[in-house]
């Protein structure tokens, strides 16, 4: 049961962390469509969350450091902690490549503003309003 637990959490490492932090850039790069700014902002949100949670999981070799120094073999998993540290450098470094401003930035709204395309004078003699 111990090494199932243990292969189990190096395969969500190893396929979930990569997976999310592409998602996460692929949504930071990404300029989507949102026409409110709510939208905007839970767009945004969203790809917050998708990142931190990457940047944390990215911190398991840690956990897998520990426990390998629970049983003794910590000398083979040390290039995990030096490999999580490059990913993290990875990620800022495309982070601040990235072109689209989303974090931070919402668009206004884009509905667009009524046209007018007649006018019917009222009643009392006034015009119609702008002219």
């Amino acid at each position: 049961m111990k090494r199932l637990g243990l292969g189990g959490l190096f395969f969500v490492w190893l396929y979930g962390v990569p997976f999310l932090l592409l998602v996460g850039l692929i949504r930071r790069t990404s300029k989507p469509y949102a026409p409110t700014h709510e939208a905007a902002q839970a767009f945004g949100a969203g790809t917050d969350a998708v990142l931190i949670v990457a940047l944390l999981l990215n911190a398991l070799p840690i956990v897998g450091l520990w426990l390998a120094g629970e049983a003794d073999w910590r000398r083979h998993f040390r290039w995990a902690v030096g490999g999580m540290v490059v990913v993290y450098l990875m990620v800022v470094l495309v982070g601040r490549m990235a072109t689209g401003v989303l974090i931070g930035h919402t668009p206004a709204d884009d509905e667009p503003a009524p046209a007018v395309t007649q006018c019917i004078p009222r009643s009392g003699g006034r015009g119609c309003p702008g002219g």
